[in-house]
């Protein structure tokens, strides 16, 4: 892995090119939160300045790798946390450190702003990655798997 490689890009203005392709490759694997994360940016949810709702995309040579967001946490609304969400590496990217860099931009992102970060792990393969992140198992709050605190 060279790390270099891969780009992280906070978005703004809009969602990527290659986003489509993204969100049919995540929806053929049963992941629905892709499709969840289109229908928060078009409903402007990412635009108004605020902080706590960011999105960021992983490029690896010039092509959208990955995507992700935090975002206030929708379940548990506590002014101290934040959730980690709609987190997705295409197929053919993974293993090549995408994930790893992705996590650690919206985690940086995230405990600059809160003390305490969420998140839902949607299988036994995201619950390993978030643990090797700094995630703990977590079942106190409502519809989360994992708590990452500061």
């Amino acid at each position: 892995m060279n790390p270099a490689a891969i780009q992280i890009v906070r978005l703004a203005e809009s969602l990527p090119d290659d986003f489509e392709a993204l969100r049919h490759e995540a929806s053929a694997e049963s992941y629905r939160f892709v499709e969840g994360l289109r229908e928060e940016w078009l409903a402007g949810r990412y635009v108004d300045g605020d902080d706590r709702f960011a999105v960021f995309a992983a490029f690896q040579e010039g092509e959208l790798a990955g995507i992700g967001a935090l975002t206030p946490d929708p379940y548990d609304p506590e002014p101290d946390l934040l959730r980690v969400r709609h987190v997705y590496v295409r197929p053919l990217r993974r293993g090549a450190g995408i994930g790893r860099v992705l996590a650690a931009a919206l985690i940086q992102q995230g405990l600059a702003l809160a003390p305490r970060l969420s998140l839902r792990a949607a299988d036994p393969r995201a619950t390993a990655f978030w643990e090797a992140n700094g995630f703990k198992p977590d079942t106190g709050g409502t519809r989360r798997s994992h708590l990452l605190t500061r």
